[in-house]
């Protein structure tokens, strides 16, 4: 067949493409921007593709569709009903008009009538594909793992501090299944005759969010790590804050889907599942769930999603962010210290010991605070590589200079010399391992 995927350079419609490939079939990917080295590609923006009329012509001579576009939060206003409503409703009325197969990604918890944005956009589409005289299935994944995911990365992250604050740690449900699994799972909906009207791709187990964190460690082989519940108000709280990110994953929405998914399991909230194939259904009892009775095989279990492999990379998504914050606080406070709260009487019988005139003491004293104050303003702002370069170039001066001027400082039991060594460490570190 030749499937037209849109979304591809999504993490499952990339995997799909790939799978389909594969499989034998020819692909067109479609998304915003042409990855390098395709050529088979449809470069269009999906939101904008609102009627019917738009989608006949970019639809010749395909057979089927597989669309995989979709956005955990708007940047504006209106994103959630025109990427998942009003775009893939004119998509599927040319599709119905040409007679296609439709294979549409949702997510589990969609309705027409749900409580959020996400969920009510993604289940009016997927009522307006079901209403319709063609051969369609409705996927509703549970959270998908793949490696290259943001919200996988996140995870993992995640999974690797110490310390983490959860709202719904060990109330909130999710059923994870692994990429590769949904897109086997869409390659075999397409080769299906007969195929299931509405399929909740949910993984092998049930867990709360606490035990896939666990997971994830397990996997990676991280220290165990201590998880606490946080309280709703609190947690609403923090969404609201964290919502002002643009990036943020987390915002009142999404924590209230969270909400909701503890009041019921995955396969509860995907409604009912029917394979025409093989007559299973969602409440098929022990033994193998409908997804791994669909594709014949078990699926990947959590336990085997993170490697060890990905332990540092999880670590530093956390930590290069910690130790730049610590020494924009470390520069700041030095600056504010040197001038304002430490004598300066005592600052200037340094100096003088390092050869400085006593006419130059001040304004030098003056020049490293203000010194030390931009770097840290600006490794706050706007931090660079460079930054780093010249910071350790600075504190290794600082060193070198009073271990020659004022070597008694190296036998002082805080260690105001000693100290550097690490902090040199550090600086040289996130020097060689910035972009």
């Amino acid at each position: 067949m030749k499937i037209l995927i849109t979304g591809a350079t999504g993490l499952i419609g990339s995997r799909a493409l790939h799978a389909l490939r594969a499989a034998g079939h020819v692909v067109i990917g479609m998304s915003r921007r042409r990855p390098d080295g395709e050529s088979d590609w449809l470069v269009a923006d999906f939101g904008g593709l609102t009627r019917e009329q738009d989608w006949l012509p970019l639809l010749a001579d395909v057979d089927a569709v597989v669309n995989c576009v979709g956005i955990i939060r708007e940047q504006r206003a209106g994103d959630f009903d025109r990427l998942h409503r009003a775009a893939p409703v004119a998509l599927f009325a040319a599709c119905e008009r040409l007679g296609m197969r439709v294979v549409q990604l949702s997510a589990l918890g969609s309705h027409p009538d749900a409580e959020t944005g996400y969920w009510r956009s993604k289940g009016a589409a997927d009522a307006d594909l079901l209403a319709r005289d063609l051969r369609a299935t409705v996927i509703r994944p549970s959270l998908v793992y793949g490696d290259e995911g943001a919200s996988s990365v996140m995870f993992r992250s995640l999974a690797t501090l110490p310390l983490l604050l959860l709202p719904m740690a060990y109330e909130a449900l999710v059923q994870p299944i692994h990429v590769d699994d949904l897109a086997a799972i869409i390659v075999r909906l397409l080769d299906m005759r007969e195929a299931p009207r509405e399929l909740a791709a949910v993984g092998p187990r049930a867990m709360s969010m606490a035990a896939y964190l666990a997971e994830l460690r397990a996997g990676m082989r991280a220290a165990p790590a201590l998880v606490i519940q946080l309280p709703m108000p609190v947690a609403r709280l923090v969404a609201r804050v964290a919502a002002c990110a643009p990036s943020s994953a987390l915002t009142p929405e999404s924590l209230r889907m969270l909400e909701l998914s503890a009041r019921s399991s995955p396969s509860a909230r995907a409604g009912a599942i029917a394979i025409a194939d093989d007559g299973i259904t969602a409440d098929a009892g022990p033994g193998p769930g409908p997804v791994a009775a669909l594709l014949g095989r078990s699926l990947r279990d959590p336990a085997r999603f993170a490697q060890p492999a990905q332990h540092i990379a999880a670590v530093w998504s956390w930590a290069a962010p910690l130790i730049t914050l610590a020494m924009v606080a470390l520069w700041l406070w030095t600056a504010f210290v040197s001038w304002f709260a430490w004598p300066h009487a005592e600052s200037r019988a340094w100096l003088n010991a390092c050869g400085v005139p006593p006419a130059m003491q001040e304004a030098t004293l003056l020049a490293a605070s203000l010194t030390d104050a931009a770097i840290g303003l600006l490794l706050l702002l706007r931090p660079r590589r460079w930054l780093w370069a010249l910071q350790l170039a600075l504190a290794g001066g600082y060193t070198l200079a009073m271990s020659v001027c004022l070597p008694d400082f190296w036998l002082h039991p805080f260690g105001p010399l000693s100290k550097n060594l690490p902090l040199l460490a550090l600086m040289l570190l996130m020097w060689r391992a910035s972009k």
